[in-house]
């Protein structure tokens, strides 16, 4: 009942918000500055196996999926249960963290109920770039550090080659026009 309940609920703020915000190419809002900031800090505490950070991987991704941090939830349209929505700044679904909680033994993450995960994923901006970011970690040392993989699967595809597109221009998008000081 409380599922269903906090489903329809986010779901109607998710269509709101799709009609009230867009995305400005030519610049960034003070927020998304400050959101990918927070994004750049967190991944630079989580290294691959051979040391390397993914900062700008992270940064990248955080504004292809939610135009840095203007969208919360995804793929509400599709499905309307928000247990089976992408969340967050970084559109984290549920059945990755939960997956990505037991490859890693996280044994915080395990222990949530689904609707405190979800709750966590939406509420707590650092608390969904640290699961996305390690994520993405575990994703490059499971493909043999292939950076093409690595971001491709991060959307759920082996070779998807448009949002890995997408990605690399946002990357390019940040480094020519966000001032992250």
């Amino acid at each position: 009942m409380k599922k269903d309940i906090l489903s329809k609920f986010l779901g109607s703020i998710i269509l709101f918000g799709l009609f009230t915000c867009s995305l400005n190419a030519a610049s960034f809002s003070d927020k998304q500055i400050e959101i990918l900031k927070m994004v750049r800090e967190v991944a630079l505490h989580y290294p691959n196996s051979t040391g390397e950070t993914f900062e700008n991987t992270a940064m990248a991704i955080c504004l292809t999926e939610t135009s840095a941090g203007v969208f919360k939830i995804g793929d509400i349209g599709k499905d309307p249960n928000i247990f089976n929505a992408s969340l967050g700044i970084m559109q984290v679904r549920l059945e990755t963290a939960r997956f990505l909680a037991n490859k890693l033994k996280w044994k915080k993450l395990i222990e949530m109920s689904d609707v405190k995960l979800v709750n966590k994923l939406l509420s707590d901006d650092k608390f969904n770039v640290t699961v996305a970011v390690k994520y993405v970690v575990w994703l490059n040392n499971y493909t043999k550090h292939n950076y093409f993989r690595t971001v491709s699967r991060y959307n759920g595809g082996n070779h998807n080659h448009s949002y890995y597109g997408r990605v690399m221009k946002n990357m390019n998008l940040i480094r020519r026009k966000a001032d992250l000081g």
